[in-house]
């Protein structure tokens, strides 16, 4: 039996594990936000997706290309488990990075629907979660 693949996401040269950050959100219960899709959208360039595969040519500087994108996969991600927003510290301020949820986020914005629930982990679990 193959050994369990760790849910990963990659931002730049930063590396986000998923896999703790549920289980941080399973040890520390929160309240579930409502996120905008179409600011995710925009944010990741999910409208360029091509749910056939095909114009594998252009390369986003932030959200997923179409060669790590499964549109099939996308249409039945579950629209009702929240996505994970990371928090972090700029000097600028606070940001937010969708770290979990990307082909929910697809399958919402080909749906029409306006936002999806999602859980935004602190500054400090955001920082447990990333890889050095």
């Amino acid at each position: 039996m193959p050994a369990p693949t760790r849910q990963m996401f990659i931002y730049g040269g930063w590396v986000f594990d998923v896999d703790h950050a549920m289980r941080i959100l399973g040890e520390h219960p929160r309240a579930v936000e409502q996120t905008s899709v179409a600011d995710w959208v925009a944010a990741y360039h999910l409208s360029l997706l091509r749910p056939d595969g095909e114009d594998r040519s252009w390369y986003p500087i932030f959200g997923p290309d179409q060669s790590n994108f499964n549109a099939e996969h996308a249409m039945r991600a579950d629209l009702d488990r929240p996505v994970i927003i990371a928090l972090l510290e700029f000097d600028s301020g606070p940001a937010r990075l969708l770290i979990d949820g990307v082909h929910r986020m697809y399958r919402a914005m080909v749906e029409g629907r306006p936002t999806l629930p999602a859980y935004v982990l602190t500054i400090a679990e955001t920082a447990a979660t990333r890889e050095y």
